[in-house]
């Protein structure tokens, strides 16, 4: 490589940042990203209550069918798991579609359907 390839090349490098990418889970630039997760409550009869829970600590009482979001959104590079925390009564709900990780998109299908 002659001398004018090599510092052409070396200044290119040098002002990418020296090959950057993303890393995996630590880029502070992807880690100050959210998303939302979601998705459809069905069979609920009218008047009961399920709450919902997502990762262990976010809970939220549905008491209509039809979409749901949690309040809290998820950082970019943490997963989500959504579970039934309290059924309602008579009945069981069960979560479908409902953990994920580093889905890099707000999520909207998680379905709870309740027998």
């Amino acid at each position: 490589m002659n001398r004018a390839t090599f510092l052409a090349a070396s200044m290119l490098v040098t002002a990418c940042g020296g090959g950057g990418g993303y890393d995996g889970g630590g880029s502070s630039a992807m880690s100050s990203l959210t998303y939302s997760v979601g998705g459809t409550l069905s069979g609920l009869n009218a008047g009961g209550t399920v709450v919902l829970q997502n990762n262990g600590g976010d809970n939220l009482s549905v008491t209509t069918n039809g979409p749901f979001t949690f309040h809290t959104p998820i950082n970019y590079v943490a997963g989500y798991d959504v579970t039934v925390l309290t059924q309602p009564a008579g009945q069981t709900c069960t979560v479908t579609g409902g953990a994920g990780a580093y889905p890099g998109m707000s999520v909207s299908n998680v379905q709870v359907a309740c027998h």
